[in-house]
């Protein structure tokens, strides 16, 4: 077997990965994630980079809202495609008391782009179905991905095979 045909199932295992990890955030319920309500002390609009690898890799640049509440070590954050956080900017303030629904993390230096939902006054401010249709859109196109790439592994190598 060819150094080719390793890489790419090594490639599609990571996608296979991603396709799980997506799977488990597009389908969870409020119930069984971390609840926590405080005192909003600080919120705003924060630049972040991520990168991609690869044969070209690049760096983007994205912004996120984000908000840290009292008694809590981590830094929530909201991740829009649109970019646009004007209704959650304008809708919390500090000194506010809100409810937040969202998967503990280790990274505490770090922003937690996984708030689920936001509730004030008993309002909810962040649909839980916004995170998760991002989560699932994801999904679905990571599976489709890995498996189109799994069939074009497996046809390449049967060709490779056929024409020594």
């Amino acid at each position: 077997m060819s150094f080719q045909f390793y890489w790419r199932t090594f490639f599609n295992f990571l996608l296979f990965f991603v396709a799980y990890l997506t799977f488990q955030n597009g389908w969870t319920n409020l119930n069984k994630v971390d609840k926590f309500e405080g005192i909003i002390n600080e919120k705003g609009i924060k630049t972040y980079q991520t990168s991609t690898s690869g044969s070209y890799p690049t760096t983007l640049t994205k912004q996120a809202f984000y908000f840290k509440l009292a008694g809590l070590s981590q830094t929530l954050a909201v991740y829009n495609p649109q970019q646009n956080y004007s209704s959650l900017y304008n809708s919390l303030n500090v000194g506010d008391t809100v409810k937040v629904f969202y998967n503990s993390s280790n990274l505490v230096d770090k922003l937690n782009l996984e708030t689920f939902q936001i509730e004030k006054n008993n309002q909810v401010l962040l649909n839980s179905l916004d995170f998760q249709d991002r989560q699932r859109i994801a999904f679905y196109m990571t599976l489709i991905g890995g498996l189109v790439l799994l069939f074009l592994t497996f046809y390449q190598e049967r060709k490779f095979r056929l024409n020594k």
